[in-house]
């Protein structure tokens, strides 16, 4: 079955008011760059992922509470942006420790990483061997399709 569209847009108004994955109320959920190869799939875990450890990789905090929604006017789809922190999704190499170092993606973990939230896998792999050098990843979002590919 597919659902109609009034189901689908309450899918994504859901789950970014959900306390206990998108939108918690206080421990904000983190991002942190991965830095071995990994493949980006529904099963993950925390697990399977190795996180970057160059000076300056510190995991950054999403802005607590419901999460942002809206809709693609082009394609229908919709938006979940997670809230960024003061500054944005940037990473910048701030020491010489651990370099260089290559980035495959990043990972939308809840606090402590205890759990993995999202994962997004870099179309080329990014290598930092310098001090000054940045990942800015940009709009975080989740996307919900208006009807899957048959």
């Amino acid at each position: 079955m597919l659902p109609i569209k009034a189901v689908r847009l309450q899918l994504g108004e859901l789950i970014a008011a959900d306390a206990t994955t998108l939108a918690p109320p206080a421990l904000a959920n983190i991002v942190r760059l991965v830095m071995a190869a990994f493949a980006a799939e529904e099963n993950l875990v925390v697990a399977d992922l190795t996180f970057a450890t160059f000076d300056g990789s510190t995991a950054l905090a999403a802005g607590l509470g419901t999460q942002q929604v809206g809709i693609d006017p082009v394609t229908l789809e919709q938006i979940v942006t997670i809230k960024e922190p003061a500054g944005g999704w940037r990473f910048e190499v701030t020491g010489a420790t651990n370099l260089p170092q290559t980035i495959f993606g990043y990972a939308l973990l809840t606090d402590g990483s205890a759990a993995l939230l999202a994962v997004n896998q870099f179309l080329e792999p990014i290598t930092l061997s310098a001090i000054g050098e940045e990942i800015n990843l940009g709009t975080l979002k989740f996307t919900i399709v208006p009807q899957p590919m048959a």
